[in-house]
């Protein structure tokens, strides 16, 4: 309890001079004051350092550098995917199947060298190229392919063929 008194009495000393209220006051501002210039001081510090960069650049100009950058990969990458798009819409007209069936084209002869071979696209079109090989003379024979169908008869070797050619297309 002395110590509240003792305090109350210097508090009502202070207040009773004027002078000593307004030197109080100026001391905490102050003191305040230099709190505040001492953590903007930081805070600047830091900042300044950020805009410097990891390089000793400018964060501005790496930022822009940046930008710049990207910019140039999207236009690489929208090139490329007009690229891949042209190869793609091309590759569907090559040959991407291909069957072939060896045999017998008659009961006489041995050794399975008469074939069917099917060239067929990414549509299913294509050609189906038969060699029929006899003793004493080759025939070749070339029948179209659209969307795996022909309009010619297929025997059925041609048509092994052709079913072989669609399943590696797919």
């Amino acid at each position: 309890m002395e110590v509240f008194n003792s305090l109350y009495e210097a508090i009502s000393v202070i207040m009773k001079d004027p002078m000593n209220v307004l030197t109080i006051l100026f001391t905490a501002t102050t003191a305040l004051f230099l709190i505040l210039n001492l953590q903007i001081s930081r805070v600047l510090r830091t900042y300044r350092n950020l805009l410097r960069g990891v390089r000793g650049d400018n964060l501005e100009e790496i930022l822009r550098e940046y930008v710049e950058r990207m910019g140039t990969t999207e236009r690489k990458l929208e090139a490329l995917e007009d690229v891949i798009e042209d190869v793609h819409s091309q590759s569907q007209r090559h040959f991407q199947g291909v069957g072939a069936v060896r045999f017998d084209a008659f009961e006489d002869m041995g050794g399975k060298q008469s074939f069917a071979l099917a060239l067929l696209n990414g549509k299913g079109d294509g050609v189906v190229l038969s060699s029929l090989y006899g003793r004493e003379e080759s025939r070749v024979y070339a029948k179209p392919v659209k969307g795996g169908l022909s309009e010619y008869a297929l025997s059925k070797e041609e048509e092994t063929a052709v079913q072989q050619a669609l399943m590696l297309d797919q």
